[in-house]
């Protein structure tokens, strides 16, 4: 499971990546961004603008098996997540998610920070719920979807993001297509190859600490 990301690009960076065309509320510098937590999400606002706005990381029930991270492989088969899958889609901006693997001879297992060289934003696939609380305010939250991870970084993350491409997010944001089939070939995993993983602080683990040292790579012998 994917449990926290980071995110230190600009509002203007995304805009510009994401092709936005209204910001309502956007975050940044977030280096450990958990799950409960509200992040900036890019979606099609009612009137299908291109949209930044804010949600909740995980949708309700917070227990639930695809709250936080739902299998590219059963969003059709389930009949909420396919619900949202034909017209609330959106893409999380990030610039890195966290795993842990385990290091020599040390007791716990360190935390990890992946990215893809060369991109210092991704477009991550969702797909979020909407709905008026009491006071009338609309609110969000979103899941945030995933494939098994391949090659020699299966053994230790064997779970990974959906990061679309620049075709793919824009199929992915496109609210004339509804149809999964369109769809499907973009939820491809990224090949592990493409990727790099680093140690950084166990702090990460805690959901309080968030600081840039969270993306500090460090030397696992002094650890």
């Amino acid at each position: 499971m994917i449990e926290r990301f980071s995110l230190t690009a600009e509002i203007g960076d995304m805009v510009e990546a994401f092709q936005v065309k209204k910001v309502v509320r956007g975050y940044t510098n977030r280096f450990n961004a958990t799950p409960t937590q509200t992040v900036s999400i890019i979606m099609n606002d009612r009137f299908d603008v291109r949209t930044m706005q804010e949600s909740r990381w995980g949708l309700f029930p917070f227990w639930a098996k695809d709250s936080v991270n739902a299998d590219h492989i059963t969003l059709s088969s389930k009949p909420f997540l396919e619900r949202m899958l034909r017209r609330q889609r959106c893409v999380l901006p990030c610039s890195g998610f966290y795993g842990q693997k385990q290091f020599g001879q040390e007791r716990a297992p360190r935390a990890m920070h992946t990215v893809v060289p060369g991109q210092p934003l991704l477009g991550v696939a969702g797909i979020y719920d909407c709905w008026r609380n009491a006071s009338g305010k609309e609110v969000r939250a979103f899941t945030m979807i995933t494939a098994a991870s391949s090659g020699a970084m299966s053994v230790w993350q064997p779970r990974i993001p959906v990061i679309l491409d620049e075709e793919g997010i824009e199929d992915w944001l496109n609210p004339r297509i509804t149809e999964f089939s369109s769809l499907r070939k973009h939820l491809e995993p990224m090949d592990s190859y493409l990727m790099r993983s680093y140690p950084v602080t166990n702090a990460v683990h805690d959901d309080l600490y968030e600081s840039p040292d969270c993306i500090m790579e460090i030397r696992t012998d002094f650890a």
